[in-house]
């Protein structure tokens, strides 16, 4: 019980002896301090039913049920919209109109909701998606009132220009930023509840060296760039970096699905940083913040980089990266080291399936088929076949870059109660050749 205003130290003190006799000693105790959590969702929600009520059962402050739940959602990271029109449709594909069908998923799961009205830009006359906004106390408040913050996807430098405060217009190098009062508003929440992102809603809770965008074959053709590059296919990063609210690894969206193994290993090894945590579309990471300590729930799967014994020779490629991959029900601790454990329940593979076959465009090239897991399933070949080794091509010639995968003995695999093959500790080589 703590009574202050308008009451002497002395009556406090005859106040609280009293609740004292009154009161078991647990009922006066603090109650336990809440346990901040991130859910990095890799792309592609698909209104994924395990995955929503993870967000909303976290947002929840007391544990007495979602209705409890009141999530800000924040969508500044997509397209402003073209007109009032589409702003309020919700199967329009912008700012505000991300909003409006967020609002309506989390709300089928008893969650109330705040749609934050932040854009990137000038849309319509009277639009109130913009920039502006985020010094609006009002704005701030509701922000505030909320247990859980949500970041939609699209691309994660809007959040950056919305929600920042930076020193430097054409946002290239960020020698400082500040947080607007929404930000801040945000972080209070974040510190308490949880934090949540889909695609570059996951990215942007990233700390230093954010990437800000690239394809796996060009990053190793030319290599990194500080700022944000007019050539998305160019492998760009930003020094500031994003939110900050997962430190010790650099974070990477949609990346076995794409083929992001290349691009985040390359910016990996140029930024200094030993590892990089990317998550599969229709996948997520619950991360307890406090603890480092994460489960991965969803479809696919998170993908850990190792790249502390690797040797980086520079256009020539890498040796020695080691690529662990988690699927649901495996966990992931992030600390000093970032290790995957199995899920209860697993049985460890033995590597005595048919020899892995050599796959083609093995970073999914935006030129070609794109979005198909390539390297991914090679890897779960590898890790079961009774040579223990495999190799992929880039699309790309010129130089053309050759990936190849080694189950040696630092190397498990294990296939969980849901049937997928996980493995850690796999050696992942990239040498170019002419």
């Amino acid at each position: 019980m703590r009574i202050i205003h308008r009451t002497t130290a002395g009556a406090v003190t005859a106040i609280v002896a009293s609740a004292s006799l009154l009161a078991p000693e647990s009922a006066l105790a603090a109650p336990p301090a809440p346990t901040p959590h991130a859910v990095l969702i890799g792309g592609n929600l698909a209104e994924n039913d395990e995955i929503l009520r993870a967000i909303v059962d976290l947002a929840d402050p007391d544990g007495s049920g979602p209705a409890k739940a009141r999530i800000a959602l924040v969508t500044a990271a997509a397209s402003p919209a073209r007109s009032a029109a589409d702003a309020g449709d919700a199967d329009k594909n912008n700012a505000a109109a991300n909003g409006l069908y967020y609002s309506a998923l989390f709300e089928e799961y008893g969650a109330e909701t705040y749609a934050v009205p932040i854009d990137a830009g000038d849309n319509y006359p009277g639009d109130p998606y913009t920039p502006d906004r985020a010094a609006d106390p009002g704005v701030r408040a509701a922000v505030a009132a909320s247990t859980g913050v949500f970041f939609g996807g699209g691309d994660q430098m809007r959040y950056v220009r919305t929600l920042f405060d930076c020193d430097d217009a054409d946002l290239e190098a960020f020698a400082s930023c500040t947080d607007t009062p929404v930000m801040s508003a945000i972080r209070d929440v974040a510190a308490r509840g949880v934090v949540a992102g889909v695609s570059a809603g996951l990215t942007i809770q990233q700390g230093a060296d954010m990437i800000t965008g690239g394809e796996s074959y060009e990053a190793w053709r030319d290599g990194a760039t500080a700022g944000y590059l007019d050539d998305p296919r160019a492998l760009g990063y930003l020094p500031y970096g994003g939110f900050g609210f997962v430190d010790g690894v650099l974070l990477d969206s949609h990346f076995t699905t794409w083929g992001r193994q290349g691009r985040a290993a390359k910016l990996a090894l140029e930024t200094g940083h030993s590892f990089v945590l990317g998550v599969d579309e229709t996948t997520a990471v619950v991360l307890d913040r406090r603890s480092g300590k994460g489960t991965v729930i969803g479809e696919h799967g998170v993908s850990v980089l190792d790249v502390r014994g690797a040797t980086d020779h520079g256009a020539g490629g890498v040796t020695g990266v080691r690529w662990s991959y988690a699927t649901a029900g495996d966990t992931i601790a992030i600390g000093d080291a970032v290790s995957v454990q199995r899920a209860k329940g697993s049985h460890p593979v033995k590597a005595r399936g048919a020899d892995a076959s050599t796959r083609g465009d093995v970073w999914d090239s935006l030129d070609g088929a794109g979005g198909v897991y390539t390297l991914r399933d090679l890897a779960q070949d590898v890790v079961a076949s009774s040579s223990r080794a495999g190799q992929g091509l880039s699309l790309e010639s010129d130089p053309r870059f050759v990936t190849g995968l080694l189950r040696d003995e630092a190397t498990a695999a294990w296939r969980t109660p849901s049937g997928s093959i996980s493995f850690a500790g796999l050696r992942m080589d990239i040498t170019a050749i002419p």
